[in-house]
């Protein structure tokens, strides 16, 4: 997509025209390039027509039709060349709109091939799934219930005699079965039972079911809508690792084994799984109005400095950065930049949790809407400290496209072109993930209405990959040397080498970022300190007057619709 030089930002010395100025001479030129036919806004559902057919691909059974199944190119081609045609005429008036287009983009190619190619979901996926059973009475010996409670009853929870009872089941091919004796426990034992299930998110009369490939369309529609909206997979067999594990009570009636990770509900990195919509609540929303309090101070810093505007720019810089020196400035640049960005990702993540699981719950939305389906998503920060870079990217880092990322070194490793821990495997896993990502954040760059280095994302996501290489090879290197060192000092130079590694590359990112005018976004609605009078001339408390959403008119009919 031909992009936009509006300013002289790289020659010009003088004050830098303020952030609104810029914006306003932006909206100018993209309703010039929409009114000449050479640009469109990102526009629903037109842009979404390539995912559309991935959807309508996976709701025809192939497993058993050869031909069908062999069709699956001819929809990957396809899809392909629509989200490059995306790619090349549309954007938006919204800076993190327009970089969003492009990773969507760049994502339905990268999830085409994952689900076509890497996967076959069909075959191969299944999802955990709830429903309701009726609680079978005993009447003089004889029990009542719908057939689908005597079906499946697998909670093994019963009422009898009007008096609750609680009996151990184990489960064999997917069968439930009482263990030997006559079930019976005591009173006590009975209500710690209950606390237990009640503790871990438990809910009467709800059983929990492995859910495979669904034989009719009224079933297989969601679970196909589930697979692709679903990335990190929880309550699916394909979750990725570092999720923390089912919750007891659901571990039980799949007929799992129920170990100590599943009763901590923390993974191997530190994700948390939260029991309780009490306990998603007072976890989320603080955090939610903290980071919306926290984007508001920051968008009100960045507006100070033309970087964020621009990128690297001549202009002359504000009175408080003027007596750094080029590192600090790079570095406090470089600091800056990260926050905002690991914040707005949270409050994204956050908002499925909040509406989804808060607002509407689980007799809306199942069990899409239970608690643990919504864990925590960053890692623990000891991760760095113990792991260094790999730790950053592998383990504390937001891990949302991991799946898609390993799902080629996984199909490698299965059909027996790889060993599993063979250092082809995990040069391969490397590279595969941060080539995926580079290939995501250079699709966001094309997007973006201003102009951009679209390689420079994937220079950075390299260069990544190369410092896990270097780090972890030294570490081989010189390993019984480090082994003896205190574990303090060996903490300080994993933290010392991931510091300066981000320092020394993340330019290559940041700088593109900027240079694409994302920072020029309004990431909250209403700002308390522009009300107050901070920020540029012409701010108010309202920011989105400008937000871009409207009705956009094509050419033909099925290019119509709402524009972004």
């Amino acid at each position: 997509m031909p992009q936009e030089r509006l300013f002289p930002h790289l020659t010009a010395t003088g004050p830098a025209p303020s952030s609104r100025e810029v914006m306003a001479a932006y909206r100018t030129a993209f309703n010039a390039r929409i009114a000449e036919g050479s640009l469109r806004p990102f526009v629903l559902p037109y842009h979404l027509y390539g995912m559309f057919l991935l959807v309508i691909y996976l709701l025809i059974p192939h497993t058993n039709n050869r031909v069908i199944y062999e069709a699956r190119w001819v929809v990957l081609a396809v899809i392909c060349a629509w989200q490059w045609k995306t790619l090349e005429d549309a954007t938006s008036v919204s800076m993190a709109t327009g970089f969003a287009t492009g990773l969507i983009s760049a994502w339905g190619v990268v999830w085409a091939f994952t689900w076509l190619v890497w996967m076959n979901p069909q075959r191969d996926a299944k999802r955990v799934q709830r429903r309701k059973v009726a609680p079978k009475i005993e009447h003089n010996g004889v029990t009542n219930g719908s057939a689908g409670g005597n079906m499946g009853n697998r909670s093994g929870i019963s009422v009898q005699n009007g008096d609750a009872e609680i009996r151990k089941r184990t489960q064999a091919n997917g069968h439930a079965k009482e263990e030997q004796g006559n079930g019976h426990i005591s009173a006590k034992e009975a209500a710690n039972a209950l606390a237990s299930i009640s503790a871990s998110g438990g809910e009467a009369g709800v059983e929990y079911y492995w859910q495979s490939y669904p034989s009719t369309l009224r079933e297989r529609f969601p679970w196909v809508i589930d697979l692709l909206v679903n990335f990190r997979g929880p309550g699916w067999n394909w979750a990725i690792p570092p999720l923390p594990a089912l919750p007891p009570h659901v571990k039980t009636q799949l007929g799992e084994n129920i170990d100590a990770a599943s009763w901590t509900g923390v993974s191997s990195i530190g994700l948390r799984r939260f029991n309780t919509r009490r306990e998603l609540f007072f976890s989320r929303v603080p955090r939610f109005i903290l980071g919306y309090l926290a984007l508001d101070m920051l968008k009100v810093v960045m507006k100070t400095d033309p970087y964020y505007t621009f990128g690297p720019n001549a202009y002359a810089l504000p009175p408080h950065l003027q007596g750094l020196s080029p590192m600090a400035l790079r570095f406090l640049r470089q600091l800056i930049s990260s926050i905002p960005i690991i914040i707005s990702l949270e409050m994204v993540f956050y908002i499925a949790p909040l509406l989804i699981s808060l607002l509407f719950g689980p007799r809306v939305f199942g069990l899409r809407a239970e608690s643990w389906y919504y864990p925590s998503t960053w890692g623990s920060f000891s991760n760095i400290l113990t792991k260094g870079l790999n730790g950053l990217w592998g383990s504390w880092w937001h891990q949302t496209f991991r799946f898609a990322f390993s799902a080629p070194t996984n199909y490698f490793i299965r059909e027996g072109y790889f060993s599993p821990k063979s250092t082809t495997a995990k040069i391969s896993a490397i590279f595969f993930a941060f080539g995926i990502s580079g290939f995501l954040h250079s699709g966001g760059s094309i997007s973006q209405l201003p102009e951009t280095h679209p390689t420079h994302a994937t220079i950075f996501f390299i260069l990544q990959a190369l410092g896990i290489l270097i780090q972890s090879t030294l570490c081989s290197i010189f390993h019984h040397h480090i082994k003896r060192l205190p574990k303090s000092v060996r903490k300080a130079g994993n933290l010392l080498f991931t510091i300066g590694w981000l320092f020394e590359t993340g330019y290559w990112l940041t700088d593109d970022f900027a240079r694409g005018g994302i920072w020029l976004y309004e990431p909250i609605p209403i700002s308390i300190l522009r009300g107050l009078g901070y920020g540029d001339e012409g701010d108010s408390w309202w920011c989105w007057q400008h937000i871009g959403v409207g009705l956009y008119k094509g050419r033909r009919w099925w290019e119509s619709g709402i524009a972004l």
